[in-house]
């Protein structure tokens, strides 16, 4: 037996012991929350999420695609926008939404658009961890 086969014989042992992930921990689904604002106001947005609890939030600049004509008819002065990126528990969807509409109603001069997707799988017991706030 070569140290090549040996050493993958140990590995398959180590694998068969060790139990599942998902059988020692509780995992929590993710989703990714999205939220369109007029440039220059994403970083209220930010801390909203990080109070509720988001994991990582990422910012991309943008642009809308609608025509000028048909901004002036729907009182939409300026097309660049901020899209802000936020990963969270699907749990706190509801509450998330409910926050972030209340900050609209609120802030008048802030406008935007919020919407979540759930994230169906993803690869990676550390990034899960990360995504999810559960490292140990």
């Amino acid at each position: 037996m070569g140290l090549f086969s040996r050493k993958k014989k140990n590995e398959e042992v180590k694998t068969k012991l060790q139990p599942k992930y998902e059988e020692k921990h509780d995992i929590k689904k993710l989703s990714l929350y999205i939220t369109i604002v007029d440039r220059g106001f994403s970083q209220p947005v930010i801390r909203l999420f990080e109070k509720m609890g988001a994991s990582a939030q990422f910012v991309q600049m943008g642009e809308g695609t609608a025509v000028k004509e048909i901004r002036e008819i729907l009182g939409i002065e300026d097309n660049e926008k901020e899209v802000v990126l936020s990963l969270i528990r699907k749990e706190i969807v509801n509450e998330v939404t409910k926050e972030l509409d209340n900050f609209f109603n609120l802030n008048k001069s802030i406008r935007g658009i919020g919407f979540s997707i759930p994230l169906t799988s993803l690869i990676g017991v550390r990034l899960y961890e990360f995504l999810s706030n559960s490292q140990e």
